[in-house]
């Protein structure tokens, strides 16, 4: 496991229970001031470290709520109860956890309001808004099962005398709380375990502020769940053999004008993902063929009901017949620049492309019906010159 791995193992919330769990242990081997001298120690010790952790962007708030609940009990430290604190130490530790727990819950939309109305950046944020949802779901769990348990110790002194046993006694003062504790702390792991399982297959994509610059990231479901809310980068690539646009329908389940003529390659940039690597990616089979090179045209901003996106238009001229004809799609097909004119605002394109296209008319299309008259090595230094000048224009 490399550093980065550990360091997100870190940020799981149930770490915090570990000096509570410690305490509720040994209390049952040795006397309960040195059960509590070890676990406050523990505890000030991983605040230490987590508090240097936090300048990379690592939060652990549930270590802060069990520190605060043995420094609570030290409380009780000082009052003259003597030997009859001892066999309750444990109960009188999940109490002031209870208690600390509630006051959590009066105040957490307080938190998270704080938070998000904090002159932080954005990323910064949301990585703090997400700690302290996970602290706050684990936080009403932890209060739950604890509260249950002292619940159930109250039942069991209100019984019959005749019911109580010295075996039912220890197991429900002593062992249960610490047996509660483990099991949440292993339920919270394995959470955590799925949870990050399944976002392993999600498609994380960059959010852009409105300057065009990555500010977060994000879940493409998520962000879909939310039209119009962020603001992504997506990568076009346009394919051209002989002066003609190739242009194939775009998927019944596409979720921006399904069922449209459009380009064949259209894809997301990934985040932490350059520009010009997911225009490669997004070519697919043609990337690294002989003669296939990438050229970028021009970036611009989309916008309709569903979506908001920065366009990188890029393009690709195929002038082998046979390579073109490996690579053609279902329902796809060569279409002239006079019969893309036709059929425009009708419904048959999709938006991007109705938007894209008189430029594509009047630079690229333009070139390359000029360059069919010309030799290949006239025309494939002209465009090269082209793309030159129009990526000086974004």
């Amino acid at each position: 496991m490399n550093r980065i791995e550990t360091r997100k193992s870190l940020d799981n919330q149930a770490w915090g229970l570990l000096p509570m769990l410690l305490f509720m242990f040994i209390d049952n081997f040795i006397d309960y001031h040195y059960s509590f001298i070890i676990a406050l120690t523990l505890s000030f010790v991983s605040m230490y470290l987590y508090t240097a952790l936090m300048k990379r962007k690592t939060y652990q708030f549930l270590l802060l709520v069990s520190s605060i609940s043995l420094i609570l009990f030290s409380v009780f430290l000082y009052l003259p109860l003597g030997k009859a604190l001892y066999p309750y130490s444990s109960l009188i530790s999940e109490l002031t956890m209870v208690m600390v727990l509630t006051f959590v819950g009066f105040t957490r939309r307080s938190l998270l309001r704080r938070v998000r109305n904090s002159g932080h950046p954005l990323f910064h944020r949301t990585l703090l808004r997400s700690s302290l949802n996970e602290f706050i779901f684990l936080a009403q769990v932890v209060q739950n099962m604890f509260t249950l348990h002292l619940f159930v110790i109250l039942i069991y002194n209100v019984l019959p005398y005749d019911w109580h046993t010295s075996g039912r006694t220890v197991f429900l003062y002593d062992q249960l709380g610490v047996i509660i504790g483990v099991c949440i702390f292993v339920y919270e792991h394995m959470r955590v375990k799925i949870m990050k399982g399944s976002l392993k297959k999600e498609m994380w994509i960059p959010v852009l502020n409105n300057e065009g610059k990555v500010v977060g990231c994000i879940a493409r479901s998520v962000s879909r769940s939310v039209k119009k809310k962020y603001y992504h980068p997506i990568v076009r690539v346009a394919v051209i053999h002989d002066g003609k646009l190739y242009l194939t329908k775009r998927a019944p389940d596409s979720y921006v004008d399904p069922g449209t003529y459009d380009y064949p390659y259209e894809r997301y940039v990934l985040y932490r993902q350059k520009i010009e690597h997911s225009a490669q990616d997004a070519i697919g089979r043609l990337k690294g063929k002989p003669g296939v090179s990438v050229r970028f045209l021009i970036r611009y901003k989309y916008e309709d009901e569903k979506v908001r996106h920065q366009v990188s238009l890029y393009v690709v001229c195929v002038r082998d017949e046979k390579l073109m004809s490996e690579y053609v799609r279902e329902g796809g097909k060569l279409w002239l620049t006079a019969q893309i004119e036709e059929n425009l605002s009708k419904g048959v394109f999709s938006g991007y492309f109705e938007k894209e296209f008189p430029y594509l008319q009047n630079t690229i299309l333009f070139a390359e019906n000029f360059c069919c008259q010309q030799p290949a090595s006239f025309c494939e230094e002209n465009i090269a010159e082209e793309s030159m000048e129009n990526a000086s224009m974004v």
